[in-house]
């Protein structure tokens, strides 16, 4: 993934926007977390195209894997960007 913005989470997250290493017209997403090797999560660094968040978004939320006080916080977000 060729970085294009990161946005600093503090404690050395990071959340990076890039372009995708299948396909550099494509924009992707990662989380990003130190470690001793040198820094991806722990959890999964995995890219994943921009175009699946929502989807991932709505599934997690149908299936009840994001809480309501987040969903609020996702969809204020959203809101507030229109």
């Amino acid at each position: 993934m060729k970085v294009i913005k990161t946005i600093d989470q503090g404690a050395g997250h990071k959340i990076e926007f890039g372009e995708a290493t299948w396909d550099a017209t494509r924009t992707s997403i990662r989380n990003r977390y130190p470690t001793s090797s040198g820094g991806f999560s722990p959890r999964s660094s995995s890219e994943i195209p921009i175009e699946d968040i929502k989807i991932l978004v709505e599934e997690s939320i149908i299936n009840g894997y994001i809480s309501k006080a987040d969903i609020k916080d996702i969809i204020k977000t959203g809101l507030d960007h229109l």
